[in-house]
């Protein structure tokens, strides 16, 4: 099976699967505020690195582990559904094919304990 990380493009479709995701998610009026006075540059730079490895890609990712990352933050399920599905919008928009995207969903699903609550 290939791994998911080259299914949604590799690094560059990694790369612009990010960009195209946080624009869509600092525009949302539930999920914006979450991100207000956060360095967006740096967030986009570890996400690219968390999803390459949850997608089997690179293992570059160093930074903090999901529940300390979102710890105090209040996640909720619903605002962790909306994460999970702007990003699969994104994906789709982008022509990942709908089986894949599934599988990112899954993929990501398995997060959920670590950052809901955290």
């Amino acid at each position: 099976m290939t791994e998911l990380y080259d299914e949604v493009g590799g690094p560059d479709g990694v790369r612009t699967a990010v960009a195209v995701f946080y624009r869509r998610v600092v525009d949302d009026d539930e999920l914006g505020p979450w991100f207000e006075g956060i360095d967006l540059d740096r967030l986009k730079a570890h996400q690219r690195a968390f999803l390459a490895a949850a997608f089997g890609g690179p293992q570059v990712f160093s930074g903090r582990t999901l529940a300390d990352a979102h710890a105090g933050l209040a996640v909720t399920d619903a605002a962790f559904d909306r994460i999970v599905q702007t990003l699969c919008t994104s994906l789709a928009d982008l022509g990942v094919q709908q089986d894949v995207v599934t599988r990112v969903a899954e993929r990501l699903e398995l997060a959920r304990s670590e950052v809901v609550g955290a």
